[in-house]
């Protein structure tokens, strides 16, 4: 049996003014524009560098994001309601904010609760392309459940740029046991491991990003947050992993009320 290490903090993507934006979700395909109005497109400042995360707008006041994504965070300047991180976009709002909470318990060796919030200056103003989430779970996220993961992450190991279009793919929840046979046991009930028919997943430029169940009629829930990859690369057979959002529930209306 060969245990994979997955990648901690180096899920971070270092941005310089000569970055390529393009890639996707691995085996993804194009979003259709509007279809995901609570995806956020987070660059996250920190002392030592710019980092680009994913986020759900969960509020018309906050964003659920990876706790590894707002640790040690000074700035967020956050981008809602385009599908596109540089093209022009008369939909696109950005907006700045500092204020953020980690979850108390992160631990960023083991990705241990990597949940985290980040709070908007002022209320967002809704629209046809920027709207909140509806539904955040009451239950436990099952395995062998279908998801959608969503992202402006890169297509490959080799293309370290992003995506400049949110990208979707399908994925299946594995069962806990599951992704210990590729982990080990630093994986926890608090997390979720998902797969393709092949290698589809996450990759970099996803952490932070929704996972996704579908509700109907044009509902989701966000039942899980990218939080880490395989070191074996994101172009490996091995799943991807996710916070559970339903672990973390009691504390994110703590901190929020929503």
């Amino acid at each position: 049996m060969r245990t994979s290490t997955y990648i901690l903090c180096l899920t971070f993507f270092w941005m310089t003014s000569a970055t390529k934006l393009s890639g996707r979700i691995i085996g993804g395909q194009p979003a259709l524009y509007g279809q995901f109005p609570f995806a956020a497109a987070i660059y996250v400042h920190k002392t030592d560098g710019l980092y680009f995360c994913g986020g759900t707008l969960i509020s018309n006041q906050w964003v659920l994001t990876a706790g590894q994504c707002v640790d040690g965070a000074t700035l967020f300047t956050i981008q809602l309601g385009s599908n596109f991180l540089d093209r022009n976009d008369p939909y696109r709002v950005t907006v700045a904010t500092s204020e953020s909470f980690p979850h108390p318990e992160f631990d960023p060796l083991t990705l241990q609760n990597d949940v985290g919030l980040i709070k908007l200056r002022l209320p967002i103003e809704y629209s046809d392309y920027i709207r909140q989430i509806r539904f955040l779970p009451t239950y436990r996220l099952q395995d062998a459940a279908p998801t959608i993961a969503i992202g402006w992450g890169q297509t490959s190991d080799e293309d370290t740029g992003f995506a400049e279009e949110l990208m979707r793919v399908n994925l299946t929840t594995l069962s806990t046991n599951e992704c210990k046979l590729t982990y080990g046991s630093q994986v926890t009930e608090d997390m979720v491991c998902v797969a393709g028919n092949y290698n589809e997943g996450s990759c970099i430029g996803d952490i932070g990003s929704p996972l996704l169940q579908f509700v109907g009629r044009e509902y989701y829930l966000v039942v899980g947050t990218a939080s880490f990859l395989s070191a074996n690369g994101c172009e490996s057979t091995d799943p991807s992993g996710y916070t559970r959002t339903f672990s973390y529930i009691s504390w994110i209306k703590n901190i929020t009320g929503v």
